[in-house]
């Protein structure tokens, strides 16, 4: 069992690495990173949306903070939910932009961080949230 909440924390923590390091590299090299952007929203067509397009610049900064918090244990349960909705919609845009290989590995952070929220009960730190509140007080 100790085995499961060590690689469980592990997985946790070069998650969040991963993510932290891809944001920053993605900030240094920002405008590389917009011109990527424009290439992948005009190969795009259903995703190819204004407001979409206007917070695509932002995900870098989102990929860093999200990260941070799961190195540092906070809110992991929602930045993990947080991740799923996030990479679910890159790996649906990728596609439909025709980039499959980034599809692909965007789908598999998003089976990791379903592993990670579905094992969370290994989080020894967490609150449970399905006890009443005054059992968690006590």
């Amino acid at each position: 069992m100790k085995i499961r909440i060590y690689l469980y924390h592990l997985t946790r923590v070069i998650f969040g690495v991963l993510l932290v390091l891809y944001g920053t590299y993605n900030v240094i090299r920002y405008s590389e990173f917009l011109e990527r952007l424009d290439i992948y929203f005009d190969n795009a067509t259903v995703f190819n949306i204004g407001f979409v397009e206007a917070l695509a610049p932002l995900v870098p900064f989102e990929e860093f903070v999200i990260g941070m918090f799961l190195i540092l244990k906070i809110f992991v349960r929602k930045a993990l939910i947080a991740i799923i909705i996030l990479f679910t919609f890159f790996t649906l845009f990728l596609i439909d932009a025709d980039c499959l290989i980034l599809a692909l590995i965007h789908l598999v952070f998003c089976g990791i961080a379903m592993v990670l929220l579905k094992n969370d009960k290994y989080n020894l730190n967490a609150i449970s949230y399905d006890k009443d509140s005054y059992q968690v007080i006590s």
